[in-house]
């Protein structure tokens, strides 16, 4: 069933110990007081970090995990549930847990990437993940990134996004026909000034129109929508994924 459910196990000791030495770190370091591990494969990872947090949640949609582990992972609590239904807040709530001191770490099955961070990140309540995702994606989502794609820049809004570290083809199994990478989330100092709504919004207005420049795209969308944002003339000739914060921003702060 696994396989059927799109992952690819992670095989490499060193890499399964670098991964659960940066986990502990960045729960000690940020003061977390639950840890959240979602798609566990085969437990190479659960087992390697079980005793870090008094509160150990483990999330799969495949109950077979449970029934091979429920000897060996003693300290944890585990939800029999697909990820993007599960109500996370709800799980945290009934044990008087937060959010924002909740650390999630996971290999994320490459084909629900987008949708996974989607789901957390449009709730803004999340401030620390550590992800094994594609490695084309990773470097798409660093802060650093040159291009800012939809997802990077919803995930930069409260975050700084780290690419931590390449993970070869050979380290898993089945072998993947792509390359891999490890990302850590971790939570801004300061956050923009500008509304998430509002970013979300603008975003969902001009990213379908992403190869053309703003001042064409606003264009085309007041002939479309009641919704207007005032493109500066100075930004109206660049292109979505050049924008930086300060250009979102002098455009948001003027739109109705």
């Amino acid at each position: 069933m696994w396989t059927y459910l799109g992952q690819n196990f992670l095989i490499d000791a060193k890499i399964r110990s670098y991964i659960a030495d940066k986990i502990l770190a960045l729960y000690t370091t940020t003061w977390c007081e639950a840890l959240i591990e979602i798609w566990p494969g085969k437990g190479s990872i659960t087992k390697l970090i079980q005793t870090i947090s008094d509160h150990f949640f483990v999330v799969d949609m495949d109950p077979t995990f449970y029934d091979n582990w429920q000897l060996q992972i003693t300290n944890w609590q585990f939800i029999l549930s697909d990820i993007l239904e599960l109500d996370v807040e709800a799980v945290l709530q009934e044990k008087h847990l937060s959010p924002q001191k909740t650390l999630i770490v996971g290999n994320l099955p490459y084909y629900i990437t987008s949708p996974i961070l989607r789901k957390f990140f449009s709730a803004q309540h999340y401030a620390w993940w550590i992800f094994m995702v594609q490695d084309e994606v990773g470097l798409k989502l660093k802060s650093d990134a040159k291009k800012k794609s939809y997802l990077r820049r919803l995930l930069n809004y409260s975050c700084d996004v780290t690419y931590l570290k390449w993970v070869p083809a050979k380290c898993f199994k089945p072998v993947p026909k792509v390359k891999s990478c490890l990302i850590q989330l971790t939570i801004k100092p300061e956050q923009p000034k500008i509304p998430f709504e509002k970013v979300v919004e603008f975003l969902e207005l001009f990213a379908p129109f992403s190869r053309k420049t703003l001042g064409a795209i606003q264009k085309m969308i007041k002939k479309k929508s009641d919704i207007s944002f005032e493109i500066p003339t100075s930004l109206s000739s660049k292109r979505l994924e050049e924008l930086t914060w300060d250009d979102l921003t002098t455009i948001l702060s003027k739109s109705s």
